[in-house]
């Protein structure tokens, strides 16, 4: 294998080890956030006219202990075109951190 060779292998390897990291680093929970309420909102349209709005609420807290709690609420409401045929889907998750 000449230089050249292994410097590139060496060269996709450290480029790959480096985008895995940064994936990672990306990935995170509600209880990651710092105490305090956080809202988000997204409306979309798709090709057939539906309205998607997606709501999401998310309180963390932390107790005497140190604890954190993180309860995350979403509400997804779907509007097709036409009358009478909006539908709404909601969920809670609660995320504990000790």
């Amino acid at each position: 294998m000449t230089s050249f060779t292994k410097l590139s292998v060496i060269a996709v390897f450290t480029a790959a080890f480096a985008l895995s990291a940064c994936h990672e680093t990306h990935k995170s929970s509600a209880a990651d956030l710092p105490p305090g309420k956080y809202e988000k909102s997204t409306t979309s349209t798709d090709a057939n006219g539906t309205t998607i709005t997606r709501d999401q609420e998310t309180n963390v807290t932390v107790d005497e202990y140190g604890n954190k709690r993180a309860v995350v609420e979403s509400k997804t409401t779907k509007d097709p075109k036409g009358l009478f045929n909006k539908t709404t889907t909601s969920s809670k998750e609660v995320v504990e951190q000790r």
